[in-house]
């Protein structure tokens, strides 16, 4: 494995797995800002916000700060903020999401009549009358963002439904797509890369699954390392179609 100038790591199964750190992981990323390598985390979860990460992250002893988290909520945010600034959104998902808006600035809205873009996340209290508003909404034309379209999500409760749930209801109904901000979709990793700050061919993607992380890092032309600390499994890799440049059995093992 070369050395990069710049690296961005995926979260969950990389770092830690439920609330435990990876072993190696804090040493790890220790070593790379010691050798002046530039980091950024993403993560495709839509419940928490940038500042809940940070506090999730930090009890767990790892090295990070909240400026360079990526979180789905955040990236999301920021990209509605940038292209539909000033317009009243209507926001299907958790707290974490309507935080992350609300700090960007966001008008939201509890009148879908009245609002002009939707905005979708993974949302535990989901509801009849919310899809009917979001329904209504994308009837009539009005822009969609989600989150992610994640199928499932792991939790520490077990695998439970992800934003897919709703993106996928929504669909069904509308025959509609929504822009999708997080991986494998490239927006996420746009700002991941903007962040970094160094060329394409400089960086590294470091995660645990294939479908997401890997594809990810291939959508913005930047080299993939594989974790098998996560849901992948080194048979998942030779079956798969879609080959990581490197595969590695921790974060640990990463050379800087």
């Amino acid at each position: 494995m070369r050395r990069y100038a710049g690296y961005i790591f995926d979260m969950d199964g990389v770092l830690y797995r439920g609330s435990e750190p990876v072993p190696g992981a804090a040493e790890a990323i220790e070593r790379l800002k010691r050798k002046g390598r530039r980091i950024v985390f993403v993560s495709n979860n839509s419940t928490l916000s940038r500042e809940d990460y940070a506090e999730k992250i930090q009890e767990m002893g790892l090295p990070i700060e909240e400026r360079e988290l990526i979180p789905a909520t955040y990236a999301t945010a920021r990209y509605v903020a940038e292209r539909y600034g000033g317009r009243r959104v209507y926001a299907v998902g958790a707290l974490g999401l309507m935080k992350e808006l609300l700090r960007a600035g966001i008008r939201l809205t509890q009148q879908p009549a009245k609002a002009e873009v939707l905005v979708t996340g993974s949302d535990p209290d989901i509801s009849y009358q919310k899809l009917s508003n979001a329904t209504a909404m994308l009837l009539r034309g009005c822009p969609w963002v989600s989150t992610n379209a994640d199928k499932l999500y792991p939790s520490e409760k077990g695998i439970l439904p992800g934003t897919g749930a709703v993106v996928g209801a929504l669909q069904y109904i509308t025959g509609r797509e929504p822009v999708v901000i997080g991986k494998p979709s490239k927006p996420i990793m746009e700002q991941a890369l903007e962040v970094l700050g160094v060329p394409k061919e400089e960086c590294l993607m470091v995660g645990d699954i294939i479908e997401s992380d890997v594809l990810a890092g291939r959508n913005v032309g930047v080299d993939t390392a594989l974790v098998l600390t996560g849901v992948t499994r080194r048979e998942d890799v030779e079956a798969s179609q879609v080959k990581p440049d490197y595969v590695i059995e921790s974060i640990a093992e990463l050379e800087v």
